[in-house]
């Protein structure tokens, strides 16, 4: 054997012609990276056995779907092309990307019974230890969705929530670039804070797609993070982006769409975070516009409105002013609103008792306390649990 570490033994089958994730999993559950290359190595030597003298767990992965004649095709390619992925790992520094395996994934997607097998990056990590935010939506966008993709991932960026996207046309790139925005307009002190774009593709990280996004995917790298669990190498094969949306909802803690059409690739996200219980937020748009039918849709079945980036902010539950102190997500309290947080200290308290002291203070009456009491848990000022209700953050 060679002195490869088991991750990069594990890219080297990851590599071998026409391996999909469901293939690389099983491969992997059979025994270590190592011994099921031995195996392969085994059997490339005995190529007039037949084929039942294969381990019956590799035989029964290869005949899977397809004939014994088939089979003995697909193993005799895989053992061919077994040499020539030394020379792609030998090249992984070179390219800058790095192996993760599961294990070192956040814990959101680690956790996932979905999760890759392995991960390829290029940039910084430590991006994936921030808050995530999930932003996909049309290829075909229109100008007033990629403006607003735009400003809501530079708004999120700015309060230190990382974009996850998938790197493709339309709505996807447009909130890359406002997250590149935000970090190009920040100060020394502003950069810590600001968080960078993290970009899912379903490309090897050394095959651009689209190709016109050759700089953008430079800046993501070189700014964010780019993931793949498609290693080196790896063409735009179609069946390959609708696996990549997965990996995007399971790292998202709300995902965000922005446009969508009825039919929209996005729509298969949506269905991933729902599937996590991920938070689906959209951007409702004009009932004339196909580009806004899809979003549209996902707010009349119940996703959340997202009408600018403090609502996405809400529903983090995010208290920025750790990291800004001047800036709070909630529309401040207007009068009488305010008079009744005041009312409401340390301990929890029934509608009847602000009623009583809102009565005793401002004389207002308890029809006037109740709606105050909805328009402050609405902009997260309180909560109401078992009807008491409870003030949100430090006063």
């Amino acid at each position: 054997m060679s002195n490869d570490s088991p991750k990069e033994v594990a890219t080297r089958l990851a590599l071998l012609p026409w391996m999909t994730p469901k293939r690389f999993r099983t491969l992997l559950s059979l025994g270590e990276p190592d011994a099921v290359v031995e195996v392969l190595r085994d059997w490339s030597t005995e190529r007039h056995a037949p084929m039942i003298d294969i381990p019956s767990n590799i035989h029964a992965l290869l005949t899977t779907r397809c004939s014994k004649t088939v089979a003995r095709l697909l193993g005799d390619v895989w053992c061919e092309a077994l040499g020539k992925s030394c020379e792609t790992i030998e090249s992984l520094s070179s390219m800058d990307v790095h192996i993760v395996e599961r294990g070192e994934y956040p814990q959101q997607l680690n956790g996932d019974q979905n999760a890759p097998t392995l991960l390829y990056s290029r940039g910084n990590l430590e991006l994936l230890n921030r808050r995530r935010v999930g932003i996909v939506g049309t290829r075909n966008a229109t100008e007033h969705g990629r403006t607003t993709a735009y400003e809501f991932g530079k708004a999120l960026s700015q309060n230190g929530v990382a974009v996850v996207s998938g790197l493709a046309r339309g709505i996807d790139a447009a909130a890359h670039r406002g997250v590149l925005s935000a970090l190009s307009e920040s100060t020394t002190a502003e950069s810590s804070i600001h968080a960078g774009p993290v970009a899912v593709v379903a490309t090897g990280l050394d095959v651009v797609y689209p190709r016109e996004h050759h700089g953008l995917w430079k800046d993501v790298g070189e700014c964010g993070l780019l993931l793949s669990e498609n290693p080196p190498g790896t063409g735009p094969l179609p069946f390959r982006f609708p696996l990549r949306n997965r990996i995007i909802a399971a790292l998202s803690e709300v995902l965000l769409v922005v446009e969508s059409r009825l039919d929209g690739g996005s729509l298969i996200t949506v269905r991933e975070a729902l599937d996590r219980g991920v938070t689906v937020m959209a951007v409702p748009g004009a009932t004339s516009t196909k580009a806004a039918q899809g979003t549209n849709m996902l707010i009349r079945d119940g996703a959340l409105v997202a009408i600018e980036p403090d609502d996405v902010l809400i529903a983090l539950g995010l208290d920025t002013r750790r990291q800004a102190p001047s800036f709070d997500s909630r529309q401040p309290p207007l009068w009488p609103d305010s008079e009744v947080l005041d009312l409401i200290t340390n301990d929890p308290l029934t509608l009847n008792d602000v009623a009583r002291l809102a009565d005793e203070k401002f004389a207002m009456s308890f029809g006037d306390v109740a709606v105050s009491l909805g328009r402050l848990e609405a902009h997260g000022w309180l909560m109401c649990t078992a009807g008491w209700f409870e003030r949100i953050g430090a006063r």
